[in-house]
């Protein structure tokens, strides 16, 4: 069998610094995919420390609203919400995870004004029957189980298919969380040049949502102990389950498997079921059942165009939006259609320049976003960067129409213009890594804001949807990835500002970072590869935001500031054949930290699995 490489790469050109391999996932400590997202450049993961729970990924402190998630380059995003849990994403299903940021994270899906998020699913070519296993186990119940099979079951059919189970009774009351995803593909190689691909993915997940730590009731000397500490809701709960069906049409009709041809049909069904029930300890006297279901469908296509001096990527979609039924927001309808291009001029090795565009059509208005960036080569290895951009983001559903008794609008939003600029450098070191440092600026007139609401009676933090003064970020993002005689250095770190209206805002740390010191080596003759050192992050003190569940919204946190903070892990990944056994120590010196007002990070303790590749 045969198919065109990375099907469904929003850009098969991209640096190294914004994606990740299947090779790349082996070596990195991850419970989700939050945890491989962090890794990337300009990223901050606002964290909730416990599994299922709506974690916030930002890139240069523009948050989940302006990010798409895409599989395969078709987006991922609920109508309703706007957004797509990270929890959601099956990480051994990856052949390539790509991150766009920057002055081109506008181009390729709706809302991805702040980055672009694109799993590219694995199509296997297996003779033999091949077979994989991951497990992985820790505290309170934690436990992870993947598993894929793949065949070619005749000269031209594939089949695969794999499940994931995550699944923890949680560290405090109402935290339990029990997801499944089921993955199954069918390829078929109709000649050299064309392949057909049917692809289905389920969701089903079971999550408690407690609001995290309450902080008056509990008092600070017992936030920390999970028997004694309250949180705020016992018995508010969500049920999501979720298909996405897509059927794929990929060609190389051009003489050229670089040029390849796509077209998707695609269909996603999303059930979301929250619950406030009266059947727990210490209930709030909040009852609440509501059932929301969207849906969306439509195509995809693309078309990717090389040669000596150039690379052009095209592509166009049309998609039917919808929420057939929700008690906060009615029944919705919209249609929306985009085209976008990108043209990269490379007139020969010491610069390249791309200039590309998108327009969308989407509530019977039009929005056009257009940028430019270039790369100049100093000398072989050394790259200095940058580009500029202009784009839209257009309110979600939940910011235009959500309605209930803690949610306010004084006027319904308008769309938000994105103004960036970047520019670095980058050091390309080959089999020794790299390093790359950025200096960003983005400025967004008319910010869609949510502001706190006070002086209402929920378990959650009340909130306002409205536009904003502009709202200005300004930063600098670093990325090391060295390698030198038998040690590894890894990590990121950002710093950023962010002011409206003539203040500075402190809902995010003005400097965060990740990283880690390993040896890594090849010992007893080359039959096991070793990487072992240790893994820390580190957050300055901000005020944070606090997470409303019911209407899954990030609020100005109106309470006691969140301190500096950083822990240490130790980290082992050992490779023994066909297997990759981790071990980690997680948060050694046991530090008591908030990464979310209020959700407790882990206290001190052991993690440890094994991920096995078997040809039968």
């Amino acid at each position: 069998m045969t198919s065109p490489s990375l099907v469904g790469s929003l850009d098969r050109h991209i640096d190294p610094p914004s994606y990740r391999t299947r090779e790349n996932l082996h070596w990195l400590d991850y419970r989700y995919a939050g945890d491989i997202l962090a890794t990337f450049p300009g990223a901050y993961v606002r964290d909730q420390h416990s599994e299922g729970q709506y974690s916030q990924l930002t890139f240069g402190g523009s948050d989940w609203r302006s990010i798409a998630v895409l599989m395969n380059g078709r987006l991922m995003n609920d109508p309703a919400s706007g957004i797509y849990n990270l929890y959601g994403i099956t990480p051994e299903y990856a052949d390539r995870i790509e991150v766009v940021s920057g002055p081109r994270a506008f181009l390729y899906a709706l809302n991805s004004a702040g980055g672009s998020v694109n799993i590219v699913t694995k199509n296997y070519n297996s003779n033999k029957p091949f077979t994989k296993l991951d497990y992985s186990e820790g505290a309170y119940g934690y436990a992870y189980t993947d598993g894929t099979f793949s065949q070619n079951i005749s000269r031209h059919v594939n089949l695969t298919f794999g499940f994931q189970h995550q699944a923890t009774d949680g560290r405090y009351a109402n935290s339990v969380y029990d997801g499944w995803n089921a993955r199954s593909k069918i390829r078929i190689a109709l000649s050299p040049d064309l392949n057909v691909i049917l692809a289905h993915y389920y969701t089903s997940t079971q999550t408690g949502l407690n609001g995290g730590v309450d902080l008056i009731a509990s008092g600070s000397s017992r936030a920390f102990d999970r028997i004694q500490t309250v949180v705020k809701n016992t018995d508010s709960y969500e049920k999501i389950s979720r298909h996405d069906l897509d059927l794929s049409i990929v060609g190389t009709f051009m003489g050229d498997t670089a040029n390849v041809t796509s077209l998707t049909l695609y269909y996603s069904g999303f059930l979301r079921q929250y619950r406030d029930e009266e059947n727990r300890p210490f209930p709030n006297g909040v009852f609440i059942s509501s059932d929301h279901a969207s849906s969306w469908m439509g195509l995809h296509f693309t078309q990717n165009l090389q040669s000596e001096f150039h690379r052009l990527d095209a592509g166009a979609s049309l998609e039917l939006r919808q929420v057939e039924g929700s008690p906060n927001l009615g029944r919705i309808r919209r249609t929306t259609g985009a085209v976008w291009v990108k043209e990269e001029l490379l007139p020969g090795s010491p610069w390249s320049l791309a200039g590309f565009g998108r327009y969308q059509r989407y509530r019977d208005r039009d929005y056009v976003g257009l940028g430019a960036d270039g790369t100049l080569r100093l000398f072989e290895g050394l790259s200095v960067f940058g580009g500029l951009s202009i784009s839209r983001r257009v309110p979600t559903f939940q910011e235009l129409f959500w309605v209930d008794s803690t949610v306010a609008r004084t006027v319904k939003p308008v769309a938000e213009t994105h103004r960036v600029a970047e520019a670095g450098i980058a050091l390309d070191a080959g089999p020794a890594g790299g390093l790359r440092i950025s200096f960003f600026h983005r400025t967004v007139v008319d910010p869609i804001t949510i502001s706190p609401l006070t002086g209402l009676s929920s378990p959650f933090p009340a909130l306002r949807f409205g536009n904003g003064a502009a709202l200005f970020s300004n930063g600098i993002s670093a990325r090391v990835d060295l390698r030198f005689w038998y040690i590894a250095v890894e990590g990121t770190a950002q710093y950023l500002l962010r002011t409206s209206g003539g203040e500075r805002l402190d809902d995010y740390p003005k400097l965060a970072g990740s990283g880690g010191v390993y040896f890594w080596h090849r010992l007893l003759k080359d039959r096991l590869e070793l990487k072992a050192g240790f893994k820390g992050s580190f957050a300055f003190a901000h005020e944070g935001l606090a997470f409303n569940p019911e209407v899954i919204a990030y609020v100005p946190s109106v309470g006691p500031a969140l301190g500096t903070t950083g822990t240490v892990d130790f980290f082992l990944i050992a490779h023994i054949g066909d297997a990759y056994v981790h071990f980690m120590w997680e948060n050694l010196p046991d530090v008591r930290w908030y990464g979310t007002p209020y959700y407790p990070a882990g206290e001190r303790a052991l993690r440890f699995g094994i991920a096995w590749e078997f040809m039968n």
